[in-house]
């Protein structure tokens, strides 16, 4: 019996995913739909049919392959049908809505971020119904602040789509907010919302964040500072609200975020007590089911308290898989385990395939499952301690393997240092949450609760103060830039490499040669690539302007503010291979000359107090710097074949210009509008 054969929910995993990712790319009629499913109907007729004939064992493949496009189907639909829902059909229009805030909102520095469900909207003769999400940003003031989960509120806006990508490599804020079911959002100032009533309808999720905020005032009487309360919080109850940035980026850094977000780490440990206790509550054998009842029902009360991510949400349906299977006896096949928690997961929400955490998450797992033992078992030690060490060391390289290329592409960093991290965070944060449950169990009793809430402290100071030296140790991230492509080839690579450790195959070892070759000649190609490159990229930014040139890889920008620049194009510059750019401040107006194109950056006002007898004639002019600028000045004194604003100028002065230029005959380009410009020498 092969690997597919005795991992069947595997098999119907990838069909299922294949549906969901051809629906991002390709969109079916209804014709298309049915013609598959009768497709379905005939293999597997065809099938039950040939079943007691002389043909049915050549024909075995019919019905499997039946299912496999069947459940390809449902993949389809499924996404077909969160599409529909995710849809916010009246955009643009002024409107008094009804919405229902559905998660705790997020208090911002200058408004109050709410996740609504959109209920509908009133008219002046009628209430039309809407049922869609949409993200609200409530001017921040004293009544604002006291909004909580469960409001009803009316409110005069105008949703909006939300912003898309404007920068080559940048941020596509549209399709993150969509994939989590958002389609709208909108600015409400604060004469412009009224709260109607709160709902008081039943919720086990809200009902949990209650006992969640409980837990939570129970680690506030411990009065650690805020960067260890941060810690705690977000290493036991999922909690990241109080985590600071500088916090944040001393465990990414150092390869140690992972224990911040609870995961499979946090739930087998917490199984692990759980099992234990209710294991021993439950001695005889005629018990013993109820013992893993019990198991299971406190692993999902502390799921429903974390919040129900996607990685706690998978690891505890495969611990429950697990704690069954060892119930009535059965070996657990990890893989057809981890296969149904995905199935599960992206049958409920066929979007979350596309979030970066599922991804790294079930990446980590299949790398510690099937990597570790190999990577173990490299090395054979005696000594008790010696082989807990190597087994880490193992733990930490499997995961960081099988997550390297999702991590290079989505945050282009590594971590140098992550095996140290892991050697000093993994221990500390088991310690940590066997205290905090025995500190949890034993608050009520203030002189039994001293000793782990002592322990606390010291744990988590130590686990603290390891993080911020590893951060600042030298060199402490390198920084790696690969495209989705790239990706997919690391993947394959990888798959190779594991058929070939498997069947010691020659052709997989010459396949993983190859796929290495290739991956090479593309690398190679982009950096020749590079030399050829003379390019002038007037990037999108609300505040700022960067005007980015680029010739036989020399990389100069225009900016000014050099660290947003750099913090926002480095991808960019990145992927394509480019030098470390050269940043000049461009606060003044300057007149360049590029490859016998003449560009003049108007940046300050200099030129609305000028006049000229004749305008000098340019390529470009590009408008910047959020200059409030005086069309018909600036046209009398320069004269361009192409006039650019970037996305700093206001959109009343950027229709000014834009009415000028098509009046002189003036090729006109809105940054804000159309994104980046572009344009090749």
């Amino acid at each position: 019996m092969n690997f597919f054969q005795r991992t069947p929910f595997l098999r119907l995993l990838l069909s299922l995913i294949s549906g969901i990712v051809v629906f991002q790319y390709i969109k079916f009629g209804c014709l298309m739909k049915l013609t598959l499913l009768l497709f379905v109907i005939l293999l597997t007729l065809t099938a039950f049919l040939l079943k007691k004939t002389k043909y049915a064992y050549k024909f075995r493949w019919l019905f499997g392959v039946g299912i496999l496009i069947l459940f390809f189907l449902i993949g389809y639909v499924v996404s077909e049908i969160k599409q529909k829902k995710t849809d916010f059909p009246y955009i643009n229009q002024k409107e008094l809505f009804v919405v229902d805030i559905q998660e705790r909102p997020l208090i911002k520095p200058n408004s109050i971020v709410c996740q609504v469900q959109v209920n509908g909207f009133k008219t002046d003769t009628q209430f039309v119904k809407i049922s869609s999400k949409a993200l609200i940003y409530v001017s921040k003031d004293s009544l604002s602040l006291n909004l909580k989960k469960g409001d009803i509120l009316s409110i005069k806006t105008t949703f909006q789509n939300p912003p898309k990508s404007l920068n080559p490599e940048g941020f596509d804020y549209d399709k993150f907010l969509f994939r989590k079911g958002i389609a709208a959002t909108a600015f409400v100032r604060q004469n412009e919302w009224r709260l109607l009533f709160n709902n008081q309808t039943f919720s086990i999720v809200a009902l949990a964040e209650t006992w969640r905020d409980r837990l939570l005032s129970i680690y506030q009487k411990l009065n650690l500072p805020n960067d260890q309360f941060a810690v705690l919080a977000a290493l036991t109850l999922g909690y990241k609200d109080a985590l600071e940035p500088d916090v944040a980026e001393n465990y990414s850094h150092s390869g140690a975020m992972h224990i911040l977000a609870v995961s499979g780490l946090h739930v087998g440990v917490v199984f692990w007590i759980f099992q234990t206790v209710f294991t021993f509550l439950f001695k005889k054998l005629r018990y013993k089911y109820l013992s893993t009842v019990f198991t299971i029902c406190a692993l999902w009360l502390y799921a429903f308290i974390t919040g129900l991510p996607p990685s706690v949400i998978r690891a505890t349906t495969m611990f429950s898989l697990v704690s069954v299977g060892t119930s009535i006896g059965r070996k657990a096949q990890i893989y057809n385990t981890i296969s149904v928690s995905a199935f599960m997961i992206l049958l409920w929400n066929s979007n979350i395939l596309f979030d970066v955490g599922f991804q790294l998450s079930y990446a980590a797992v299949i790398g510690i499952v099937y990597l570790q033992p190999k990577i173990s078992s490299l090395i054979y030690l005696k000594h008790k301690w010696m082989k807990w060490w190597w087994d880490l060391t193992a733990v930490s390289l499997a995961a960081q393997i099988t997550t390297l290329p999702l991590s290079i592409y989505y945050f282009s960093q590594f971590p140098n240092y992550f095996l140290l991290s892991n050697y000093i965070a993994i221990p500390l944060a088991t310690f940590i949450i066997y205290i905090a449950v025995a500190y949890l169990v034993l608050s009520p009793v203030l002189f039994l609760a001293y000793i782990p809430a002592l322990l606390l402290k010291v744990f988590l100071r130590v686990l603290n103060l390891s993080i911020a030296f590893i951060h600042d140790l030298p060199n402490a991230i390198s920084m790696w830039y690969i495209s989705g492509f790239q990706v997919f080839l690391l993947f394959t690579l990888l798959l190779f490499f594991v058929i070939y450790m498997d069947n010691r195959k020659y052709w997989s070892i010459f396949t993983f040669i190859f796929i290495i070759l290739f991956f090479v000649c593309n690398i190679s190609f982009i950096n020749l690539k590079s030399y050829n490159i003379n390019r002038m990229i007037v990037f999108a930014d609300n505040k700022n302007s960067h005007i980015n040139i680029i010739s036989n890889r020399n990389n100069i920008v225009f900016t000014t503010d050099s660290i947003v620049s750099k913090k926002s194009f480095q991808k960019y510059w990145g992927l394509n291979h480019l030098k470390s750019a050269n940043y000049i401040n461009q606060v003044n107006s300057r007149m360049l000359t590029i490859n016998d194109k003449r560009i003049f950056i108007l940046t300050d006002d200099s030129l609305n107090r000028m006049t000229a007898i004749e305008p000098i004639n340019v390529d470009f002019l590009i408008i910047g710097n959020a200059i409030k600028v005086n069309a018909k000045q600036i046209i009398s004194c320069v004269n361009p074949k192409t006039c650019i604003v970037d996305s700093s100028i206001s959109s009343w002065y950027t229709d000014n210009i834009k009415e000028i230029c098509t009046k002189n005959g003036i090729e006109f380009y809105s940054v804000a509008e159309h994104g980046a410009y572009v344009y090749d020498f």
